[in-house]
């Protein structure tokens, strides 16, 4: 049991650079080694006013509350809640899916920009014509363009006209219906360019020699490395897996050298490995590599850091770029006693009942006025809501009820504002009359597809904290996919480390490994990624068909995440 429920537990490391230095207690490492990393410090200044990165954002000298933001001129704004056009922004529409048209953004699925007129599509493959649109059916003709319906398939534009090109042809934009002796109305401007024919040296080389590309060669005393021909052989240098080796701007021969950041050395058995510019071997018992330099005080205790600092264990803690006395736990730059205390993204807080992370806050789950989405922490009665009126659409709060839809894909959540005959695929809202979804796929409508537009494309993936009913009074499963398969409409799907969990009872089991699924319509289905992992209910406990309520996969741990939500 324990074992299957740490299979779901996921660590994220960091990649960390490798300074050498042993820093004084309590002092940034900046101070005393800014010549081996760079540390980015969490200040900066606006303006003339200094300012926390990780809480504030600067555009134009103006300071906006909330880290990591877009600016448009002065203004800063979310890319998923808003785009930026020649300075001006456009509230409500994603610079994730927008394009512009002059000062104003729009969604290009279902809409136009044609001469700064936006205009909704009528047809999937809509084209502009001056101010208009034209579609397949229709002719843009002319310098004043012109939409004219195609009086055939066979109709083109002859100036402000149309003409049958299998009966008539068009000289000087003026439609005639005779054709001249040759057979041409009017000479064409186009000019067919055909290329001389290459000539290629034949292989007519001297006894001794070999050809080389484009010239003989003597294999004694030159090389020819991958049909290029490099004249005589510098010292000790040969073809190296059919290419000339090079260290920096420097040959070298790696059956003995060993190129290491640009430096040419001599090899040495063991000494297969790179330290900055130096080699040095694994099995050293005295040596290793810290920052890109080598150390040889193994024997004396001395490690490198994850964060890439030479230390002393039993009487350094490194944190980031700051050393601390050991005894306690690393949280962000300091530490912090988890007995009571909580880390929260590097922040510390007094720990109790009920206290959760969210992002780098701590809030109490259980007091109703606040609300957690995707690491962005909402005070509800700021926002002037209450629980029952709001819910989360990735990191957005969003109404909740009929005036706006969320549209999930994979790794991306994005709001829309509610517009009838409209439908989610995938992070998308199409007009479900001009388009169609396949399992997060579009695809065009034609004339022939009778099926309904305003049908939803299916189940869409739900986010995990809005499915409280569902998840917490039913019976669910977890499971990695694995792999996908589709034949016809219906798609199987081999999940791993499945667990089936019944939180009314507390209890949950493993199921076979791989576990087998299918979904009875493909196209009706969200996209499966391979690799992520879901939460989904089955509509009764024979059935194989399933039915996918939520991408779970950014969910560092999501069995606790699911019992936290659930015992609330």
């Amino acid at each position: 049991m324990i074992t299957t429920l740490f299979m779901f537990v996921w660590l994220s490391l960091p990649s960390y650079s490798e300074p050498v230095q042993i820093i004084p207690s309590g002092l940034p490492v900046s101070v005393h080694a800014k010549r081996f990393y760079n540390i980015s410090h969490p200040r900066d200044v606006c303006g003339v006013t200094g300012y926390d990165v990780l809480q504030f954002t600067c555009c134009d000298g103006i300071l906006h509350e909330g880290a990591r933001l877009s600016c448009c001129g002065s203004n800063a704004f979310s890319i998923t809640q808003a785009s930026c056009c020649q300075g001006q922004l456009t509230a409500n529409v994603s610079q994730l899916v927008s394009d512009c048209c002059g000062y104003k953004a729009y969604d290009p699925l279902n809409y136009l920009c044609c001469n700064k007129r936006i205009l909704k599509r009528t047809k999937p493959y809509s084209k502009c014509c001056g101010k208009e649109l034209f579609d397949s059916h229709q002719l843009c003709c002319g310098v004043e363009k012109i939409v004219l319906t195609k009086i055939s398939s066979n109709h083109k534009c002859c100036g402000n006209q149309q003409y049958d090109n299998r009966s008539q042809c068009c000289c000087n934009y003026t439609v005639v219906t005779t054709r001249t002796l040759d057979g041409k109305c009017c000479v064409s401007n186009d000019t067919v360019i055909t290329k001389p024919a290459q000539t290629h040296r034949s292989n007519n080389c001297p006894s001794g020699e070999k050809f080389c590309g484009e010239a003989c060669y003597d294999p004694t005393t030159e090389q020819c490395c991958n049909t290029s021909f490099q004249g005589p052989y510098p010292s000790g240098q040969k073809c190296y897996q059919g290419q000339t080796a090079d260290c920096g701007s420097s040959p070298y021969n790696p059956e003995k050298e060993t190129c290491c950041a640009g430096s040419v050395k001599n090899r040495v058995h063991g000494n297969n490995l790179c330290c900055g510019t130096n080699p040095y071997s694994v099995v050293d018992e005295d040596s290793f590599c810290c920052n890109q330099s080598l150390s040889h005080e193994r024997k004396e205790g001395k490690r490198c850091s994850r964060c890439g600092h030479l230390y002393q264990p039993d009487s350094q803690l490194v944190c980031e770029s700051y050393v601390n006395r050991p005894g306690n736990h690393c949280c962000g730059k300091t530490t912090y006693d988890p007995q009571t205390e909580i880390c929260c993204n590097g922040h510390k807080h007094g720990r109790s009942v009920n206290v959760s992370c969210c992002g780098k806050k701590a809030y109490n789950r259980s007091s109703g006025g606040k609300k957690c989405c995707a690491g962005t922490l909402y005070d509800l009665p700021v926002q002037g809501r209450h629980t029952n009126e709001s819910q989360c659409c990735g990191s957005v709060l969003m109404e909740a009820g009929s005036t706006q839809t969320c549209c999930f894909g994979p790794g991306l959540a994005l709001v829309y504002t509610t517009q009838p005959g409209f439908s989610c695929c995938g992070h998308l809202y199409p007009n479900a009359s001009l388009w169609s979804c396949c399992a997060g796929t579009l695809q065009p409508r034609t004339e022939l597809h009778t099926r309904n537009p305003n049908k939803n494309p299916g189940p869409s993936l739900l986010q995990l904290e809005d499915l409280y009913e569902d998840v917490c009074h039913n019976n669910v499963y977890i499971g990695t996919v694995e792999t996908v398969s589709v034949m016809k409409n219906q798609m199987s799907v081999v999940m791993k480390n499945a667990v089936f969990l019944m939180l009314l009872k507390n209890q949950v089991r493993a199921l076979s490994n791989p576990e087998y699924l299918r979904l009875s319509d493909h196209c009706g289905s969200p996209e499966l990624v391979p690799g992520n992992t879901y939460i989904w209910m089955k509509p009764n406990c024979t059935l194989k068909d399933i039915r996918f309520i939520s991408d779970i996969s950014d969910h560092p741990s999501p069995i606790y995440s699911i019992l936290s939500m659930c015992n609330m």
